[in-house]
């Protein structure tokens, strides 16, 4: 255990010399994080008749309230039934407006139920606010209407200049065609998330890629990377995917962000596409953290009731009672990168993947016995586990007790991905739930 020990401390050290030490950059990240603010509530229509229901923001730019040069389209936030909506914004003044999309075009026209939004009652968003409980009803006739069409499709991520000013859940490419050697998947950009998480998502980064145009007869597999990780990562499985039958999707996001709001970015990623494409069900593949990712997701998506079948999770090399580094940074860095507080041993987070609170008799935690949990864990000997993770911590007895089966395989932590086995094992899974 003191060899493992000194293993991972050994790796926080390393990590943070090569890169410069990144650290410096984490506070001056946190501190723009910290300037935005947050904005909580909740959406149901009059009549729910299935149909989306979106979410928009404006921002009020000074002058007549009640002219329309006064505001800009700011945000949107989409559901494909009643339920939470969130957006985490620059400090300004704001107002909120709801319509049901009712043919499914991600545009808002004149006869669609709608809610205007109330200008005489503006939300005063201040660095680091949090406005929260804000319940929207969407009428379903009345003098409720906007007064034009929107097109919230054709919001589109801006220039790393232009970007600062806009929402932080407007950067995100939401089933953008992509290839995995694009430079944006690069692993010196990846690994700079970890540091500087806000850049990366301004740059134009972050999204749920396509690698190939939507076929609505081939089941998507969601492919999920871990802590410093890229889409790319995953190259040698996609290119053992059965293409004709299976479509892969892959999700990058900033490896120092909260983990958590990555699951809920993923969820909200996922619930826009479904409500264009109408797809009912999908696979997930995780990786490292990615596992973790994978799983707050998931739990937050099943107790949203969503209609999206999620048949087959398979998790690699996942470090579900977190690792000794992430503790290490939370101890001695100045300021820790966010993630590490997630990975960090009897964190919060990790205590929350399986119960519903810390309390010894919390209840349980699961995922519905509706989609089968694959474990695929990976060792060089049992003391340093992968190179990376420790077999301790893949193999976490809750997550052994909810697995429908476990697979080992002596490869380090990035060689399991590429690994015949591996591939093998993936596309007969995948086969068993089409």
């Amino acid at each position: 255990m003191q060899k493992t020990y000194r293993l991972f401390g050994m790796i926080f050290f390393m990590v943070c010399s090569l890169s410069g030490c990144g650290l410096f950059a984490v506070k001056e990240q946190q501190e723009k994080i910290a300037s935005y603010c947050q904005i909580y509530g909740s959406v149901k229509p009059e009549i729910d008749n299935g149909k989306a229901l979106i979410v928009v923001l404006f921002k009020f730019n000074g002058g007549d309230v009640n002219k329309r040069e006064s505001w800009s389209l700011f945000d949107h936030f989409v559901n494909d039934r009643p339920g939470k909506w969130y957006f985490a914004t620059a400090p300004g003044q704001y107002a909120l407006a709801a319509f049901k999309d009712v043919n499914n075009d991600m545009v808002y026209q004149l006869d669609e139920p709608a809610l205007m939004p109330d200008r005489e009652k503006l939300i005063q968003c201040a660095p680091g606010a949090v406005e929260t409980d804000i319940a929207l009803l969407i009428p379903e006739q009345g003098r409720t209407k906007l007064q034009a069409a929107m097109d919230i499709s054709k919001l589109q991520v801006r220039s790393s200049q232009e970007q600062l000013a806009i929402s932080l859940g407007q950067v995100s490419h939401v089933g953008e065609m992509a290839s995995l050697d694009e430079p944006r998947f690069a692993d010196d950009r990846a690994k700079q998330s970890l540091w500087r998480p806000l850049d990366f998502l301004i740059d134009g980064n972050a999204g749920l890629y396509f690698l190939e145009p939507y076929a609505a007869n081939k089941m998507p597999v969601l492919f999920v990377h871990g802590i410093n990780g890229t889409p790319r990562n995953f190259n040698y499985l996609i290119e053992q995917l059965d293409r004709s039958r299976y479509q892969p999707w892959v999700v990058y996001y900033p490896s120092g962000a909260h983990i958590d709001n990555v699951g809920r970015y993923i969820e909200q990623m996922l619930r826009q596409l479904q409500a264009k494409y109408r797809f009912d069900k999908m696979a997930v593949v995780a990786h490292s953290m990615g596992g973790l990712v994978s799983r707050s997701f998931l739990l937050h998506h099943f107790d949203e009731a969503s209609n999206l079948a999620v048949p087959l999770f398979i998790t690699i090399s996942t470090p579900w009672n977190g690792h000794a580094a992430a503790q290490l940074g939370v101890e001695h860095a100045p300021t820790p990168v966010y993630s590490w507080i997630d990975l960090a041993p009897g964190s919060r987070f990790l205590q929350e993947l399986f119960y519903t609170g810390k309390a010894n008799d919390a209840p349980r935690r699961s995922l519905p016995k509706t989609t089968e949990k694959h474990l695929l864990f990976s060792f060089i000997d049992s003391e340093a586990g992968d190179g990376t993770v420790s077999l301790a911590s893949q193999l976490r007895p809750e997550a052994q007790q909810e697995a429908d089966r476990l697979y080992g395989y002596q490869q380090s932590h990035m060689g399991i991905l590429n690994t015949p086995d591996t591939v093998k094992l993936l596309n007969q899974l995948l086969d068993k739930v089409r």
